[in-house]
């Protein structure tokens, strides 16, 4: 069974061939990656254990058009050639953009978010969340399928490997056009590749009293995060800090959960983490379902407590 994985950012293509070979049985897995990342080493990222073959698209610098047009038309000559079972694109922003465009030029069908992949009776079977995150849906398909799969869902595939290295020259044409470029401002925390997350939820009362947090992250050497109430609906802190189905995922080696109820929008994004803390006043909230550890409490009244009791094993 032949695969064709992508992602913008080669650093998750480990993981896609985890995806592929452990999940879906595929023994030929042809990874393709942009060339213009080659200053992060694409090529040398993606060349784990299991891939045979690396594309690099490349394209006319001085012909206007978005990385997008050139994965989606990379992709296409990839898989006419290849004719993969199955396509994984990493579910970043830019995979999201991707994947339905790909699977529309190819004739496959399309599943989004695709969480726990794999082979039932023959067929591509998947499952994602629905309704607002109150389901999870089970899909399956005999046909040929592109799948969007969300970062650290499965582990990076490891071992060195020599796969064959292809150039490809890309030209997607000019039904869009790039009329200008600008620097995004880029945030101080990378909370995605963070060994500690600290995430506020709706039980703070006020934005000025996540400040509660700061030196607790400071003891614990971790990052603060929140759920979307607090980024998209309050904006009491930014979007990229946001953890959960419409935020980014995340798989710490210590999650705390301060004032989180744990709806499955957030719990998507955060429930592979090592070592799950919760702290809220709802002894029936659904976090409790998910930690390792919980804690029924005022956090106004945990958060200092256990900031004291980390500083005293400090002195």
């Amino acid at each position: 069974m032949t695969s064709v994985i992508f992602s913008e950012n080669p650093r998750l293509v480990p993981e896609l061939v985890t995806a592929a070979i452990e999940k879906l049985g595929a023994v030929d897995v042809r990874a393709v990656v942009l060339a213009s990342s080659q200053e992060t080493g694409a090529s040398k990222i993606a060349s784990v254990k299991g891939v045979s073959k690396i594309y690099e698209l490349k394209h006319d610098a001085s012909n206007l058009v978005s990385q997008e047009q050139v994965a989606v038309k990379g992709l296409e000559i990839v898989c006419n050639e290849a004719r993969p079972s199955f396509v994984l694109v990493a579910a970043t922003r830019r995979g999201r953009e991707v994947a339905p465009r790909l699977a529309t030029r190819l004739g496959y069908a399309c599943i989004t978010d695709a969480l726990n992949p794999r082979l039932e009776e023959g067929r591509i079977v998947a499952e994602r969340v629905v309704w607002g995150g109150n389901a999870i849906a089970k899909i399956s398909t005999k046909d040929a399928v592109v799948m969007t799969i969300p970062p650290k869902a499965h582990e990076p595939a490891t071992g060195e490997a020599n796969p064959e290295l292809r150039p490809l020259e890309v030209n997607p044409g000019a039904e869009v056009r790039v009329v200008g470029r600008s620097q995004k401002p880029t945030g101080k925390v990378n909370i995605k590749d963070a060994d500690v997350v600290i995430s506020a939820g709706r039980g703070f009362k006020k934005k000025e009293d996540l400040s509660l947090l700061d030196e607790l992250a400071q003891l614990l050497n971790g990052v603060i995060g929140a759920s979307r109430p607090l980024t998209s609906d309050l904006g009491w802190m930014p979007e990229e800090r946001q953890v959960g189905l419409s935020g980014v995922t995340v798989k710490p080696k210590l999650y705390i959960a301060v004032g989180i109820s744990g709806q499955i929008q957030h719990l998507t994004g955060m429930r592979d983490s090592k070592l799950v803390v919760a702290i809220n006043t709802d002894k029936n909230a659904p976090i409790f379902q998910e930690c390792d550890y919980g804690v029924v409490g005022d956090l106004y009244c945990v958060i200092p407590a256990l900031i004291r009791a980390l500083r005293s094993k400090k002195v």
